[in-house]
């Protein structure tokens, strides 16, 4: 959720419903932040922007590959959006990845190291329509 509100900022700030998106992250990143503290994760109360993040820049590309597919509306390049994107998820990735590894979370892409030996799980787009009965 939010890497969906941080990916509609930095993409399409335009069109983006921005204080419901801003709002979701803001208080997914204390929400997730404070959730790791109680674990007894080390996470900063402020966190650093010169820190960056984990997620690679392919692996951003693969993601606004795979939106253009789908037909969402995108309004900077990626290399506009590519820092807007990492200031946001700086905010909640270091307690995700902990909170993840901790509670022994599915391998998806995106969602840190993990304990589980297969190899992160790419999300599914169904197919148009119906499934079939």
């Amino acid at each position: 959720m939010l890497d969906s509100a941080a990916l509609f900022l930095a993409l399409s700030p335009g069109a983006a419903p921005e204080v419901p998106a801003r709002l979701c992250l803001r208080s997914g990143f204390l929400c997730f932040n404070r959730i790791a503290r109680v674990m007894g994760f080390d996470i900063p109360d402020e966190a650093d922007p010169k820190a960056g993040i984990s997620l690679t820049y392919a692996e951003f590309l693969d993601a606004v590959a795979r939106m253009r597919q789908v037909g969402f509306p995108i309004e900077r390049t990626p290399e506009e959006a590519w820092p807007e994107f990492v200031g946001w998820r700086v905010n909640y990735e270091r307690a995700a990845y902990a909170v993840a590894a901790a509670v022994d979370s599915v391998p998806a892409l995106w969602s840190g190291p993990s304990r589980h030996t297969e190899a992160p799980i790419a999300p599914i787009r169904p197919g148009r329509g119906r499934p079939p009965k």
